[in-house]
């Protein structure tokens, strides 16, 4: 789950707070749907496969993989690993509800508590850029846990349709200079920065893929969509919320609102949802 990057010391009263359900909420069908045109990219999982789904939230990547299984299902392990109890729950409840053959563990991505070559798969959804050190120490640790020949499937953000009305919203309300919320995730957007990194954590430049494919997303209700946005993300800057934001926080959402219908791709659907499109870098590395 994604973290605030600067020390909140002000909290505007209209911000809803943060919770694995709130996320859930924000990002809708998008980790899942990245998560399946990420596995699109291999070939189809075996049934003795053992794959950790790392930094696994609330279980989108896990429920992607038991979408792919078919009928292999019985044969497949997931050990899901994050260090959010709060999203653990939710995960383990999914699992419970949906028969996954799957177990939910604490444990930080930077630090597995697995044996060498334990796992045939791992799978980071949009995990490296909420990570310290760029996701490298994590990478370090899944090229030592998967087996030789195990393959890994990570993936970045190329495009990100919601961050130009967030910045848009930034700079409308908010005095001039003052940082965007998460600046420095640009890099991401670039396929030799997930490659660079890639390498760093172990791989060899000649294992390791890299291409790009659409992911569409489904928002809820936009005014509650843009609300949730600017309540998750408007905060996460070196500075933190400022005072006037509270003010100004009708403003803010409204811009939110005006520029996401702007974004390519936007498209409206019945019951006041819409349609957004998100461009991934999808990355497959082989041990």
């Amino acid at each position: 789950m994604n973290a605030p990057e600067g020390e909140v010391k002000f909290v505007p009263k209209q911000a809803l707070a943060p919770s694995p359900q709130l996320y859930d909420e924000l990002v809708s069908d998008s980790m899942e749907n990245l998560a399946k045109a990420s596995l699109a990219f291999i070939t189809p999982i075996a049934a003795d496969s053992v794959i950790n789904d790392n930094g696994c939230g609330t279980g989108a990547a896990s429920a992607a993989v038991v979408a792919s299984l078919s009928d292999q299902i019985s044969g497949v392990s997931i050990k899901g690993t994050d260090i959010n109890d709060a999203a653990l729950k939710v995960y383990r409840q999914r699992a419970a509800d949906g028969g996954w053959p799957a177990e939910a563990v604490n444990m930080d991505s930077n630090s597995l508590k697995y044996d060498d070559a334990t796992f045939t798969h791992a799978i980071g959804n949009a995990m490296l850029f909420v990570l310290p050190n760029d996701g490298i120490d994590a990478i370090k640790e899944i090229h030592r846990t998967l087996k030789p020949g195990g393959k890994v499937i990570l993936n970045s953000w190329a495009y990100v349709p919601n961050m130009p009305p967030l910045e848009a919203a930034a700079k409308a309300t908010r005095p001039e200079g003052t940082p965007l919320p998460r600046a420095g995730l640009d890099k991401w957007s670039k396929t030799d920065f997930l490659q660079s990194v890639i390498e760093q954590g172990g791989f060899s430049k000649d294992q390791i893929t890299i291409l790009q494919g659409n992911v569409q997303v489904t928002t809820g209700e936009l005014h509650r969509y843009a609300n949730m946005l600017w309540s998750f993300i408007g905060g996460t800057t070196p500075v933190g919320w400022l005072r006037s934001d509270e003010e100004n926080w009708d403003e803010a959402v409204e811009v939110i609102k005006r520029e996401l219908k702007k974004t390519d791709g936007y498209t409206e659907l019945p019951g006041g949802k819409s349609q957004l499109q998100f461009i991934a870098n999808i990355a497959v590395a082989t041990k």
